[in-house]
């Protein structure tokens, strides 16, 4: 699975902070407002968007020469309880983007459509000018997709349905109660997560210019953070099973399975935050295929060591790991690589999630878990 990936980590930190709302102490707060310092304020958003390609592979150079631009509607909550507050050390708002994509490439990449959730903390939201970082994902439209004889030039991506990422910085100033003019850049990244190649992943910088108009008023007081000594530091042991089907390299068309397990522990060191380390095991049946193809009796299992930091936020985790294989009969395309993950847990012991392991901008495969956590 090829595609740019540095940006999908951002993917993992997002897709599930934005459904933080779900995790019971939070939202449950909010659903039942008693006053403007409770409620949440409502708003809805226009925005444009204009950029340029990254060429991130020579083979997609070529056709990268573009100015993708776009508009969007949103809707969205801003959180302002102290409950809210708490779990970011900020005030979050949670929203969701109806947005349009033109590629400036018609005969080529065509045009996206795509639904993003996204989650948004806002630094010094009391204030009449602060910052807001956006983290998000969704789903996505394309409307001229890769084919072997009428758009053979497409490279980026193969699927109609692809998967977008978004992320970005924005400055926000409050021109009066219920006008917002926001300003900044954002990170766009699209590609099918290896269901169909080719998939280079199309990835779009751009300026983003936008105003909000609040249909629902709220205010944000200014809270002070918690103290260090009241802040947890638990410790869990967590092991789990992993699969997927992937293409083999020969017969694209053609899947076969990939199974493995992992074992880790992680280390709370902040409300947010943890470090993890353990280790993975995999078996990919395309590279026993392709090892027997070549005449090889190598082993096509691996082994490696993993070392990282999740973020914890309600019943969702977000991780970033660096791999090292220590067994590796067949060299893997880099002796190191990372993966990328969103875990939910349940109120028990058991917990399930999707994973990307990627070698540099390189995807390998997503894989889907689920585990057990103990104490």
């Amino acid at each position: 699975m090829k595609g740019k990936v540095r940006t999908r980590f951002i993917l993992c930190f997002v897709s599930a902070v934005l459904l933080f709302a779900a995790s019971p102490p939070l939202y449950a707060s909010v659903r039942a407002p008693a006053d403007t310092t409770t409620r949440p304020a409502i708003n809805l958003g226009l925005y444009g968007y204009y950029g340029f390609i990254i060429p991130h592979s020579e083979d997609i150079r070529s056709i990268s020469d573009s100015n993708p631009w776009g508009v969007a509607l949103e809707l969205s909550f801003h959180f302002t309880d102290s409950a809210a507050w708490q779990y970011l050390q900020a005030y979050p708002r949670l929203g969701a983007t109806f947005a349009f994509y033109n590629f400036d490439n018609p005969d080529v990449l065509g045009n996206a459509f795509a639904f993003i959730l996204y989650v948004e903390p806002f630094l010094a939201a009391h204030k009449k000018f602060n910052f807001s970082f956006r983290l998000g994902a969704g789903l996505a439209y394309l409307n001229n997709v890769y084919d072997p004889v009428t758009n053979p030039d497409n490279l980026f991506y193969s699927t109609k349905i692809s998967f977008p990422l978004v992320a970005n910085l924005l400055g926000n100033y409050r021109l009066n109660e219920h006008l917002l003019l926001r300003a900044g850049g954002t990170y766009n990244h699209m590609s099918n997560g290896g269901i169909r190649q080719p998939n280079k992943g199309i990835n779009f910088p751009s300026a983003t210019l936008g105003i909000d108009y609040a249909l629902q008023m709220a205010s944000f007081p200014r809270r002070q953070p918690p103290k260090a000594s009241t802040l947890p530091r638990t410790r869990h042991y967590l092991f789990a099973l992993l699969g997927t089907l992937k293409d083999r390299k020969d017969i694209p068309s053609d899947k076969l399975p990939l199974v493995g397990a992992t074992a880790y522990a992680s280390q709370k060191i902040s409300r947010l935050s943890a470090l993890t380390a353990g280790a993975e095991w995999v078996a990919d049946y395309t590279l026993k295929e392709e090892l027997k193809d070549q005449g090889e009796e190598k082993d096509f299992q691996r082994g490696a060591l993993l070392a990282g930091h999740e973020f914890q936020i309600g019943r969702f985790r977000f991780s970033q790991q660096l791999g090292v294989y220590v067994y590796a009969p067949e060299p893997a395309r880099d002796p190191v690589y990372q993966r990328w993950g969103l875990e939910y847990h349940t109120s028990g012991k058991v917990f399930a999630g999707i994973n990307l392991k990627a070698h540099r901008h390189v995807a390998d495969f997503l894989d889907v878990r689920v585990g057990l956590k103990l104490h």
